[in-house]
């Protein structure tokens, strides 16, 4: 039997039709998959459920704050979510996986555990590039070991003259005679 957590819906005594529950997102999500895509979540799933003799039909209205790391600068900062997604699960021999929204469940199944999903669609809602609201994505990024003040044009002439009097592969060489 399997451990019941707090993203477990009991479907064994639900009569068909509709019914809701509301799932109140914690830390605890993450740490069921040792998840480092962010650092914390608040906030809650609502799920509708719509049960019939041969299927439930399951509409997921995800609203939450997770905490993020700007890829840029490291800084921790808030993202809200806001998704919706619609899961279908049909009563089967067996349970198996059609789709990514498509499940087969045995007849006798009696809990649904919705944790794998709701952690799913919080993975795909994340941005792919994470910048802290205070950065700007256009900002161009300049590092050097020289400090503002020490720099200058004539030391970048100085380092364009050092690079000129080195030698150079003579593959280059040829290269830069077909321009």
């Amino acid at each position: 039997m399997k451990k019941k957590n707090a993203y477990t819906i009991g479907i064994g005594g639900l009569k068909n039709g509709k019914h809701q529950f509301e799932i109140e997102l914690t830390s605890q999500l993450l740490e069921i998959f040792e998840s480092e895509l962010m650092e914390n979540i608040t906030g809650s799933v609502i799920l509708q459920l719509v049960k019939s003799e041969t299927q439930i039909d399951v509409d997921l209205t995800l609203n939450a704050k997770v905490v993020l790391l700007s890829d840029r600068s490291l800084r921790e900062y808030d993202y809200q979510l806001e998704e919706t997604q619609k899961i279908y699960f049909k009563f089967s021999d067996k349970f198996e996986m059609l789709e990514d929204d498509l499940f087969k469940i045995p007849f006798n199944e009696s809990d649904l555990d919705f944790a794998q999903i709701i952690y799913d669609l919080i993975a795909v809602s994340l941005p792919s590039k994470r910048l802290h609201p205070e950065e700007d994505e256009e900002d161009e990024l300049f590092y050097s070991s020289y400090g503002e003040e020490e720099y200058d044009e004539e030391s970048e002439e100085e380092i364009n003259e050092e690079e000129e009097g080195k030698p150079t592969d003579p593959r280059w060489d040829i290269l830069k005679k077909l321009k």
